[in-house]
């Protein structure tokens, strides 16, 4: 399996391209971001690469703002829980009380155009040879997910806004709850191992070792 991180956005968001092997032609893209279309595109001409589906951690604009634009032009579907689906033609509503000002700031408008074909996650699901599982993952926005990929390398972890090297994701915007955060870390303790890689949705990779090791919200006495 490998990774190409990009970074994409005013608020320096993490998305990624993924595909099995070397030599192959296709691969996914996980959180296209606001600004993401041409790193995206200059990534996949370069590497021989064409996209098959998007995949989002959760809707807010610095992880799906472009999604609307490389689906079209690949004609792919999107991946997104359904509890964050409406952000992604209305992404100032996880914004807070001034996110309509900020999209009619960065894009023009208040919305976004409507994409083809959106799918909520299954359970787990088969994608380039590759075992797809969200985790539920509730606290940063609603539909907040962890995204396990595992190939024939092992796993790796796409944590979008949780779970940060050192840190978690805000909880104060719409949609988000502190208690929700919380549990989903304290479950997030309990499903993965020290030796699982993690690729945050912004910031530098990390690991689980690393993070219950130094990570203050991951420590007993806050879970």
């Amino acid at each position: 399996m490998l990774v190409q991180p990009i970074e994409v956005s005013a608020w320096r968001a993490n998305c990624y391209l993924v595909w099995p092997e070397e030599g192959a032609t296709e691969c996914f893209v996980v959180d296209p971001g606001i600004t993401a279309q041409a790193a995206v595109n200059e990534v996949l001409s370069s590497r021989g690469l064409r996209p098959v589906a998007i995949l989002a951690t959760h809707g807010h604009l610095d992880h799906v703002g472009d999604a609307h634009l490389l689906a079209a032009a690949h004609e792919i579907p999107v991946y997104l829980t359904e509890a964050d689906q409406h952000l992604l033609t209305r992404p100032g509503d996880g914004l807070g009380p001034h996110g309509n000002a900020m999209m009619r700031q960065l894009t023009g408008g208040e919305t976004l155009p409507a994409i083809n074909d959106v799918r909520d996650y299954p359970e787990s699901f088969e994608l380039l040879g590759m075992t797809i599982t969200p985790f539920a993952a509730p606290g940063h926005t609603k539909g907040s997910v962890l995204l396990e990929v595992t190939g024939e390398t092992g796993t790796i972890v796409f944590t979008g806004d949780v779970l940060f090297a050192g840190t978690i994701g805000r909880t104060d915007l719409p949609g988000g709850s502190m208690d929700e955060m919380r549990d989903s870390l304290r479950r997030i303790v309990e499903r993965y191992s020290p030796q699982t890689p993690l690729l945050p949705g912004h910031g530098q990779p990390t690991g689980m070792e690393m993070e219950l090791a130094s990570n203050p919200y991951l420590q007993p006495d806050q879970l």
